[in-house]
């Protein structure tokens, strides 16, 4: 076996490992759905694993040689540790697994892996090819509701139903950052606490990759909100500034705005919301009603980022998702996540999951040194027509002081 064969072969077990991980940690089960037919998560994998192969194979790249050492070549055999690899084949697909374990935009949009630096999101309209019995042509079935399309006689008219694939040219967008040291500082921490500098660096230039990206997912969602409703958080006073209600009392009225929320996007998607993403201050706000539940496994999911998932509201019906960076201190965001992609509400489509470069000096003195992380995706929300901007699947709750 040669060394690019070696080199493949670990990175194939190193994904089975992985996979294994997610598989015990429950994160496969949302992501098996007909679309994604090989996993989700098995697709991202693959897709590091072809660059790595991609970029190996270019005589020009010296990209094994730069991380696996050619000049060694019994560095790598069938039965080595991973100790003995470097650095690059050791963390890269583990540093993958560590970002899709933390992004929130897994919980929130549909997830489809890009295979080159543009692709095309598609999703399909059914029509109502016929204008009769209620319905004019043209028509979008998830949105119209007719009882009479369908009625006919003997050698009767039957009606149409139309099927239309819709496509959106999507193109990545490029994350990087690096991280900077100094051989002094890395010999001390290393002399000291033996700890390895590097090693702690590189999770926070993951964990920022991680934040902005779910920042900038979160954002497109909030611009593509369909549906709003008001709650007035004063409202349990009257003109004359007495008390109409219990504080508390009045305070539960929030979750019936949630469920009016909720009633409009099923109205329009006739399916329910299953996800809220809330700033702390109105977290607050869904903590102190009956109806929340706290996952008592919340807390092992915090890891090194704000935001995250902290427990369910209305028996299970609606997923509560925190952000300590969301824009808005006055709006509940709300909307449902598919397993079916035909209803996809949103998108996150990583083309490079992560690269991570190796160590390089960056000062003539070899006194200083730097390592960077890269990853390109493309995010946004699926709009009802081919132009549109907004999903009918979105939806907030404002809070006003009125």
């Amino acid at each position: 076996m040669n060394t690019h064969e070696k080199v493949f072969s670990f990175l194939e077990r190193q994904k089975q490992e992985n996979l294994r991980l997610d598989e015990v940690d429950g994160k496969l089960d949302r992501e098996r759905s007909g679309f994604d037919k090989p996993g989700l998560r098995n697709a991202l994998y693959q897709n590091t694993i072809n660059w790595v192969k991609a970029e190996a194979t270019d005589p020009d790249s010296g990209l094994l040689r730069e991380f696996v050492k050619l000049e060694q070549p019994d560095v790598i055999s069938e039965d080595t540790l991973t100790t003995a690899i470097a650095t690059f084949t050791t963390s890269l697909l583990p540093a993958v697994r560590r970002i899709y374990n933390k992004l929130i935009a897994m919980d929130l949009v549909s997830v489809q892996p890009l295979s080159g630096p543009t692709g095309l999101i598609y999703w399909i309209d059914h029509l109502f090819g016929t204008t009769g019995g209620g319905a004019t042509a043209g028509q979008r079935l998830d949105q119209y509701r007719h009882n009479a399309y369908a009625t006919s006689s003997e050698q009767g008219t039957i009606r149409e139903v139309n099927f239309q694939l819709v496509s959106d040219t999507i193109t990545t967008i490029i994350k990087k950052i690096k991280a900077e040291w100094t051989i002094e500082a890395e010999q001390d921490l290393r002399s000291q606490w033996g700890m390895n500098l590097e090693n702690e660096l590189m999770p926070k230039l993951v964990n920022e990759i991680v934040r902005e990206t779910d920042g900038m997912v979160i954002a497109a969602l909030l611009a593509g909100v369909a549906h709003n409703v008001n709650w007035n958080a004063n409202g349990y006073r009257t003109e004359d500034a007495k008390v109409t209600l219990y504080r508390k009392e009045y305070d539960a009225t929030l979750y019936d705005a949630i469920l009016e929320a909720n009633n409009e996007i099923y109205k329009s998607k006739f399916r329910n919301a299953n996800w809220i993403l809330v700033h702390p201050d109105n977290y607050l706000r869904l903590a102190k009603l009956e109806h929340f539940n706290v996952d008592p496994l919340a807390q092992a999911n915090m890891g090194d980022m704000g935001r995250r998932y902290v427990g369910t509201l209305g028996g299970g019906m609606f997923k509560v998702y925190v952000d300590p960076e969301f824009s808005s201190t006055t709006k509940l965001l709300m909307g449902f996540r598919s397993d079916d992609w035909q209803y996809a509400v949103g998108y996150y489509a990583p083309y490079i999951p992560l690269f991570t470069s190796a160590r390089y000096i960056i000062n003539d003195d070899f006194t200083q040194f730097a390592r960077g992380a890269m990853t390109r995706f493309a995010y946004g929300i699926i709009p009802e027509e081919k132009d549109g901007t907004t999903n009918n699947g979105l939806a907030t709750v404002s809070i006003t002081l009125s």
